[in-house]
């Protein structure tokens, strides 16, 4: 027990420091620098911890550590597929050089001091009531993500109802599922899977950003679905056929990734990030150029750069347009365009070029659809579950979703109370990891 003291206490004392003392004692970047420092200390108790207690925080099993980047990867995934229907925002921080040099330490430092105390502890406190001693520590990592300031503000039943399915449960949920990895795989496998998600957070210039209701339920449904995934790992593990599951499995890395990255790709060009916006054709305008579903790329053009006969797009006061160009002239030293659709029987109005978003440059038929389909679909399910079942069940929107992230809560605690079971009749019968 001597040895696993130190690490809730240093960490106590280092989140207390951090947001308390040293925001007021320091100024500036100052403050970024003090607190690296501080949680750098914590690391190096944790690691002379595993020095003393003859562990190697960085002995794993390969095998996992290729799960972890798949449950990495697919929260990932998760995230940017639900917010193609739900929104993203480009990130607030821009990463310079100076910028890099003085946050990277202050990020970096709390995050490796977490997931290697983490792993420490799950070493030193699982041999005799695993999920007890699991949920302990999952707890304890939860409490200490939110800050001093956060808890301060829950004095109403509201703000502790809104700080519990916004903030508390989701972060038990992550902080569940990392437990268990770092219990199955020590501090590679734990440190693997936070930081995937995590660095994606920090370096993606384009962000999911749907409503923090959705995006409470999306971050309980990655992780139940995670626990899911280790349970096709536990299982094998009690006829010793773990090495040859996940042999099986080491090919869809490639593949999870390879979807990740569409979708990145996707995100960014979705926001004009890399110099092209896909843009969906809603209307007949076009007919028969384009036709209702197809995705028209878009990129950015110079207004003195289009033609008479081109196909730009050009932003209105109620949403952008996709038209012909048929007549271009300067009118007191403003370029103006004429445009109309093939289909149509008059021109527009003519078109300030500062209001030109683009040139349509290639087209592929009919694939919008998709996405039409997807979007209406996830909108009527999202309108059916917050509006029309909530107000026939309690004419309250709010209830009901409360009441759905709660029942995804609960189903993550039910897969990991399963999993830990299922560990622990395995080491029972003398199973080894």
């Amino acid at each position: 027990m001597k040895h696993i003291i130190p690490i809730p206490a240093i960490l106590i004392t280092v989140y207390l420091l951090t947001n308390l003392i040293v925001p007021l004692t320091f100024s500036g970047a100052i403050i970024f620098f003090v607190d690296a420092l501080l949680w750098t200390i914590a690391i190096v108790i944790a690691l002379l911890l595993f020095k003393f207690s003859q562990t190697s925080p960085f002995k794993t099993d390969k095998t996992l550590i290729r799960l972890a980047i798949i449950l990495g990867v697919f929260q990932v995934f998760i995230a940017i597929f639900a917010s193609f229907f739900l929104g993203f925002a480009k990130n607030s921080v821009t990463w310079t050089p100076m910028v890099l040099a003085t946050f990277l330490p202050y990020l970096l430092a709390p995050f490796i001091a977490t997931e290697l105390s983490r792993a420490y502890l799950t070493t030193k406190l699982t041999n005799r009531k695993p999920t007890i001693a699991l949920l302990l520590i999952s707890l304890f990592f939860t409490l200490i993500l939110s800050t001093v300031p956060e808890y301060t503000k829950l004095t109403t039943l509201q703000t502790i109802t809104e700080f519990l399915i916004k903030t508390f449960i989701p972060n038990l949920a992550i902080n569940l599922l990392a437990t268990y990895t770092a219990f199955l795989g020590g501090f590679p496998a734990t440190l693997t899977y936070m930081a995937i998600p995590t660095f994606f957070t920090w370096f993606s210039p384009i962000l999911p950003n749907p409503p923090w209701e959705a995006q409470s339920m999306l971050t309980v449904i990655a992780a139940t679905i995670g626990f899911l995934v280790l349970d096709s790992v536990v299982k094998p593990l009690q006829t010793k056929q773990i090495h040859r599951t996940l042999r099986k499995r080491k090919s869809q890395l490639p593949q999870w990734t390879a979807i990740v990255l569409i979708g990145l790709i996707a995100v960014w060009s979705s926001s004009g990030l890399l110099g092209f916006t896909p843009t969906i054709i809603a209307s007949g305008s076009m007919q028969p150029t384009l036709n209702p579903g197809d995705i028209t790329l878009i990129i950015n053009a110079p207004p003195t750069t289009i033609k008479i006969g081109d196909i730009i797009q050009y932003q209105t006061a109620d949403a952008p347009v996709i038209h012909r160009v048929i007549d271009i002239y300067t009118s007191g030293n403003t370029l103006w365009f004429v445009t109309q659709g093939d289909a149509n029987n008059a021109p527009d109005n003519p078109i300030n070029a500062r209001n030109i978003m683009g040139k349509a440059v290639f087209t592929i038929p009919q694939l919008g659809w998709i996405s039409i389909f997807l979007k209406q679909t996830a909108a009527n399910t999202y309108t059916f579950l917050t509006t029309t079942m909530s107000q026939t069940l309690t004419n309250t929107g709010s209830l009901i979703l409360t009441n759905g992230v709660f029942i995804t809560s609960a189903l993550a605690f039910t897969a990991y109370s399963y999993l830990l079971l299922t560990y622990r009749d395995y080491k029972k019968k003398g199973g080894k990891t």
